[in-house]
């Protein structure tokens, strides 16, 4: 950009971290350090704040803890000292835009309507079909309600926004009203650190692109969880390992059907091939990515999917499901796709990869290659920087619907007289 922004942030995740397993607060750590080593200005308010590594000095944090307790008293009580905060800081800084990161939290931006900056909302991962988390998925008439009240206050918040990032097309789902917000939608996914999740070891021995193992082994790397298809992946392997005996699946993760999934896998014919690895921390994911001959993430509709970039990252052939972000993070090149709670159809496709070791490095080198050139934290930061240039350009000239949403405001002869200048 032509020069740095200062930018308000007034969302971060629930927690802003650089090292813990925590999705949503990696992503905003990446977006937030990427940024300011571009030579942004960023003040980010945040609600809990774990780094091991200081963050660059253009970055200022304003840690917020609600007082009150109770999830909608408290979002409101962050979302006035969100404003009031905003309002302090203008007195020094001349912000040039808002930017709420991930996730979006329905109606949070809200707070600080009215402050006459341009507004970008996301990045927005897809929702989880029949999400089990979420109260509108509940049934009767108290979750209709709830759903319903929930794409009201959405859409008036998103219909505020001058630009709203979404990470894959599966995130349409987040948009209640789409054609009206069409074109304020840009696409940008989420970044990774391609020096961490790498084809090359921490020694800096290189390793073959999909290098398979010795036995032949699939990785699965997640919330051990039934939407995660991990059921699936235990009847498939049966399938699998009837062909390819020496094959393994190691489970690395935890979760409320761990139990469970140990008990069935237990009683399988093939209860000796399977590895429980437990919890990981992120130093120690990269390794498993590159011991494994491919990674298998079979979902029942996956919001985005950041183990999906990491074994990408590192080189390594995957098979997914074609429900949520996944088809459109892994191209045939790179991977099998595959329909969801189907083992005959997932049980094929791993065994087609396992097979086949040219197979395999080619997927392994295509998808090391899609991550250096359009996923890697540089990468990514830099398409935000021409986005924030887009939205900037649209503020000043007026043309951005937001804009033309906040001069509806003003008296309809104030309207008219612009429109005709």
């Amino acid at each position: 950009m032509s020069r740095p922004l200062a930018i308000f942030v007034p969302h971060c995740s629930d927690m802003l971290t650089d090292h813990l397993p925590h999705g949503d607060g990696l992503t905003a750590c990446g977006f937030i350090t990427h940024l300011a080593k571009r030579g942004h200005r960023l003040h980010v308010a945040a609600l809990r704040v774990e780094l091991r590594k200081p963050l660059p000095p253009n970055v200022t944090i304003h840690q917020i803890s609600p007082r009150r307790t109770g999830a909608l008293l408290s979002r409101l009580e962050y979302m006035y000292r969100v404003r009031a905060l905003l309002a302090e800081l203008r007195r020094e800084v001349a912000f040039d835009l808002i930017h709420q990161l991930n996730p979006v939290f329905t109606g949070m931006s809200l707070a600080l309507a009215g402050s006459n900056l341009p507004l970008v909302l996301g990045t927005y991962v897809a929702r989880w079909p029949n999400d089990p988390d979420a109260v509108s998925s509940r049934g009767g008439l108290l979750g209709r309600l709830a759903e319903y009240g929930r794409d009201v206050i959405s859409s008036w918040q998103q219909r505020q926004a001058d630009t709203l990032l979404l990470t894959t097309p599966a995130a349409w789902n987040r948009i209640p009203s789409p054609g009206r917000l069409r074109g304020q939608v840009r696409f940008l996914p989420h970044g990774i650190d391609a020096n961490l999740f790498s084809p090359a070891a921490a020694d800096g021995r290189e390793l073959a692109p999909a290098a398979t193992s010795d036995p032949r082994s699939i990785l699965f790397f997640a919330n051990v969880w039934k939407r995660k298809g991990i059921f699936t992946l235990l009847d498939a392997f049966e399938q699998v390992s009837l062909r390819l005996p020496d094959v393994r699946l190691r489970i690395a993760g935890e979760g409320p059907d761990l139990a469970e999934v140990k008990r069935r896998a237990a009683g399988m014919a093939s209860a000796d091939r399977i590895e429980f690895l437990g919890r990981q921390t992120r130093d120690e994911a990269p390794p498993l990515y590159r011991a494994c001959t491919l990674y298998c993430l079979p979902s029942f509709g996956e919001p985005y999917g950041g183990t999906i970039q990491e074994a990408m990252s590192c080189g390594k052939p995957l098979v997914v499901t074609d429900s949520g972000a996944p088809p459109h993070l892994v191209s045939k090149e790179g991977g099998r796709c595959v329909p969801t709670g189907d083992p005959e159809a997932l049980a094929a496709a791993l065994t087609e990869v396992l097979e086949d070791s040219e197979l395999q490095a080619r997927m392994g080198r295509h998808n090391r290659q899609v991550v250096e050139s359009s996923m890697a934290w540089e990468r990514v930061a830099q398409q935000l920087e021409s986005i924030y240039e887009i939205t900037l350009a649209d503020w000043r000239n007026s043309n951005s619907p937001a804009v033309a949403r906040r001069k509806s405001a003003v008296s309809a002869q104030n309207i008219a007289r612009e429109r005709i200048g």
